[in-house]
């Protein structure tokens, strides 16, 4: 009696961990969800619309990637989104969603704004190549060759240097840093000596701001990354000249803006002023892309970022330790699975260890070290706290917070794809030869601080021809923004393609938001 008991309590017991396990995974796949309707099963209430190219040899595609967009809104992925796609010159998908039943989603609209994140970094590398391009500096040129000042702290490199050699093998002394080194986040400067006050870094080219952040950076040493190492298949770094990369959060579109005023000779503009007078006025962007308060677009069209709920991230580490101990205890049948699953989760304690070891750099210093407010406490970077308020959106940070709509990032994008129709060719912003230049020497490395490996062009757009969020990598160049904007494109397809949003997921690059998109996107040949 007491053995059938027990067989029927263990199928009582399983029943309900299944039970359990399927509702977790369904609240944990909703994340903007209603909790009720997660559970339950129930249709969500969104908006789509938008206009996709119908008399288009891909318009097929093109319904693919709209029937994709509207999904993230059926599967509560998304608040608000937009979507915009650029082919040979012309605009063929501009598409927008809101989540009705989310209050923040009822106020999103097709001409809403959202802060970029690190998409920002895509205009200010094509600032910097504009610059370039018309100022005869070249990308291998060293900072202190356009700034003298850069290199103020050389002293505190050598201190460093003499201290921990061993650990900081393969970063640059200060004098030496180039302007490539600036754009792959390979300078050692992914943070600087101490976190910057927002109210003083509102118009980077105005006194007191100008001078402010220039003496920062100039008094910031050189620091290393992390102390750890990826898995042994994503250790990249090879060659006795090897860079050791470590993502430049906060700090890389900074220091561009201020070797961007020194070798502009038309005004010593920063990244803001230059890309309202070269890209935004030219391309009819004003009201919808900015960078700083200067060209700032009516506060009331950018809607707030929002965070995965409570509930889900619960949801999704329970779910994500079950799947833990499940393939940890299959893979201790199988010895050579049990060994690869034993070595990862080393490898992410030794990132963890490194974080806490050295909160002066790491991927610890992406999150603590960006900004502060005039009483010194932290802003945690990447959070809607600074972002949402009006003091962060109209700040100067070129690396992390412009603010745009998908079809002015498609717009910018189309200028640097070739084009044999629509606009693109009429207001080009770079010669071929520069284009050229900026998509040239893309270097695959592991990125101590974002812990996965990156390979940036010289000119500081990512090649993405090892990424897994494309079906096909090759030809794709470009970044996207914590949270989930993504601004890439093919030129060998004449492709360009922009995502912005505001439901933030703990990712970059829109992942799974995304990749049906571009998988429909390959289908696209090359052009002749």
């Amino acid at each position: 009696m007491l053995p059938l008991m027990a067989g029927g309590a263990a199928i009582v017991f399983g029943a309900v961990v299944v039970a359990a396990t399927i509702v977790l995974r369904r609240v944990a796949s909703m994340p903007f969800a209603p909790l009720h309707k997660a559970l339950l099963g129930l249709r969500l209430r969104y908006r789509v619309g938008g206009h996709v190219e119908t008399n288009h040899p891909h318009a097929d595609i093109f319904k693919r990637i709209a029937t994709a967009f509207e999904n993230n809104f059926v599967k509560g992925q998304e608040i608000g989104a937009q979507l915009a796609i650029y082919h040979d010159g012309n605009l063929v998908v501009d598409l927008f969603g809101a989540n009705d039943d989310h209050p923040v989603g009822r106020t999103y609209k097709d001409d809403s704004l959202q802060i970029i994140f690190s998409s920002s970094k895509n205009l200010t590398a094509v600032a910097i190549a504009m610059a370039l391009d018309r100022n005869g500096v070249k990308y291998t040129d060293r900072v202190v060759d356009v700034w003298p000042q850069f290199a103020k702290s050389e002293a505190m490199d050598d201190l460093l240097e003499q201290n921990m050699e061993a650990m900081v093998a393969g970063m640059p002394a200060k004098s030496a840093i180039t302007i490539q080194d600036v754009l792959r986040h390979e300078s050692g400067l992914h943070r600087f000596a101490e976190p910057m006050i927002v109210s003083k870094v509102e118009d980077l080219d105005a006194d007191p701001s100008y001078s402010y952040v220039a003496d920062l950076i100039s008094r910031s040493p050189v620091t290393p990354p992390a102390a750890g190492q990826g898995p042994p298949e994503q250790q990249q770094n090879a060659g006795e000249d090897a860079r050791r990369r470590g993502y430049h959060a906060i700090t890389r579109g900074m220091i561009l803006s201020q070797i961007l005023r020194r070798i502009d000779k038309r005004g010593k503009r920063g990244v803001g002023a230059f890309l309202r007078d070269e890209v935004i006025q030219p391309l009819e962007l004003e009201g919808e892309l900015a960078c700083s308060s200067e060209c700032d677009p009516p506060l009331k069209r950018v809607i707030p970022m929002q965070q995965i709920p409570t509930h889900v991230r619960f949801a999704r580490i329970i779910c994500h330790m079950g799947e833990l101990l499940l393939v940890w205890t299959l893979g201790a049948w199988a010895p050579s699975g049990a060994q690869a699953n034993t070595s990862k989760l080393r490898w992410a304690k030794k990132i963890y260890d490194a974080a806490k070891a050295y909160p002066n750099g790491g991927s610890y210093s992406l999150l603590k070290y960006g900004f502060c407010s005039d009483d010194g406490s932290s802003y945690m970077d990447g959070t809607p706290g600074l972002y949402n308020k009006p003091a962060g959106i109209n700040m100067e940070c070129p690396s992390s917070n412009m603010v745009a709509s998908a079809r002015a990032l498609a717009k910018v994008g189309s200028c640097l794809v070739p084009a044999s129709g629509g606009d693109s060719e009429k207001k080009k912003l770079l010669s071929d030869a520069a284009i050229d230049r900026m998509h040239a020497d893309s270097i695959l490395r592991l990125d101590e601080a974002l812990c996965v490996p990156t390979r940036f062009t010289a000119g500081g757009f990512n090649d993405f021809t090892d990424s897994k969020i494309f079906s096909s990598g090759a030809g794709w160049y470009g970044w996207g923004g914590w949270g989930g904007s993504l601004f890439v494109w093919n030129r060998d397809r004449r492709l360009v393609l922009a995502y912005t949003m505001n439901g933030m997921h703990d990712d970059v690059l829109g992942k799974g938001r995304v990749s049906a998109v571009l998988d429909a996107l390959a289908g696209i040949p090359e052009a002749a």
